[in-house]
């Protein structure tokens, strides 16, 4: 089949599926207008993952490399003059996003300093995909943004949309507008929220880049909710009753415990970002999950469910290695720039890196 007819295949499915009864009823529940529409992302394709028949990749509609005209020298921002009219006219929703009133464009982020503005990154981050943002910019507008959304109280915070943290709990803000920033006059919706898959979002960033001590705030904030006597403890409210986007927050073991794996290439691998005395941490992959303990002395990974085929160990921090033990059996290996090299291995229990 010709590979551009399978591209436009699988980009009409997605397009297609906006339009399909399911979709439809969806929004219509939930309000959501459909001239709001959908996005298709197409990847740029690298070969030889898995062989020469494969390919993986990443493409991006602006060079996320430089922040052009969408860094304001503290943070990224949302680039719209939301006093054109020509705007919502041009793609056939002014009823819905011009207000009469104020003479301006709704629910827009513009010079907001918005939670997920570098969200991308944290997914890189997680992936081992490599720097999107120019690194200066990308700390500079992390700080920026805990300092402005970061609330260690609700007391002085005005939110009329829903209440997810209350009173002297502490939480992160969707979109802030700092001092000398112009707020528009209906700005983008549940900005004065905190929502928590946004916040393990990007408190895995802050830490992943080496904010550690900001982003366990940010997670903090968001665990004390939850404590049982304020309120159930497996149900993180966020847009509804036991939300998904919470499960951001398992993110947040692989970015502490630098997990990284590729079963395509038989590696796994470990760097903790913190202490490695006593270090412990669970890992799950497809065929396997199970735990990593390290010290001093050795590093255990242990499979708890499944098994792993297996050529590669990558553990950076580890500077010499007298033996390595798989199920038992002592194992001849090679090392060099911290990867430990053996034969390719099925391991069904466990692995001694002394």
């Amino acid at each position: 089949t010709c590979p551009w007819e399978q591209l436009w295949g699988a980009v009409c499915a997605v397009f297609g599926s906006w339009m399909n009864e399911r979709a439809i009823l969806y929004r219509k529940l939930n309000n959501i207008p459909a001239e709001w529409g959908t996005a298709v992302s197409v990847q740029a394709m690298v070969f030889g993952n898995m062989g020469e028949n494969s390919a993986t990749g990443v493409a991006f509609s602006r060079d996320a490399a430089t922040g052009e005209n969408l860094f304001n020298g503290e943070y990224f921002f949302h680039k719209i003059d939301v006093t054109d009219r020509s705007i919502p006219e041009h793609f056939g929703v002014t009823a819905k996003y011009w207000s009469e009133e104020t003479e301006e464009i709704k629910y827009q982020i513009a010079g907001g300093c918005e939670i997920d503005q570098m969200l991308g990154q944290w997914h890189a981050n997680i992936l081992g995909l490599g720097e999107l943002f120019d690194k200066k910019q990308l700390h500079t507008a992390l700080k920026s943004l805990y300092k402005n959304n970061y609330k260690t109280t609700m007391r002085d915070h005005a939110n009329p949309w829903r209440l997810f943290s209350i009173n002297d709990e502490a939480g992160t803000l969707m979109c802030t507008y700092p001092e000398g920033c112009d707020k528009p006059k209906i700005p983008i919706t549940y900005c004065e929220e905190t929502m928590h898959g946004f916040e393990y979002a990007f408190a895995g960033l802050l830490i992943s880049e080496g904010f550690i001590d900001e982003g366990l705030s940010v997670v903090r904030a968001v665990r004390e909710k939850y404590r049982g006597h304020n309120r159930n403890p497996y149900n993180e409210l966020e847009c509804g009753s036991n939300y998904a986007r919470s499960m951001a927050s398992f993110a947040l073991l692989s970015i502490f415990s630098g997990f990284r794996f590729d079963l395509s290439e038989g590696y796994i691998g470990f760097d903790p970002l913190v202490s490695k005395d006593d270090y412990r941490c669970i890992w799950s992959l497809g065929p396997a999950w199970g735990q990593v303990r390290i010290n001093e002395k050795e590093t255990v990974v242990r499979i708890c469910d499944g098994n792993l085929m297996l050529k590669e160990l990558r553990l950076p921090y580890i500077k010499e290695i007298t033996s390595l033990t798989i199920d038992g059996r002592e194992i001849e290996f090679t090392k060099k720039d911290g990867s430990i090299y053996f034969a390719p291995t099925k391991i069904e229990k466990t692995i001694l890196v002394k």
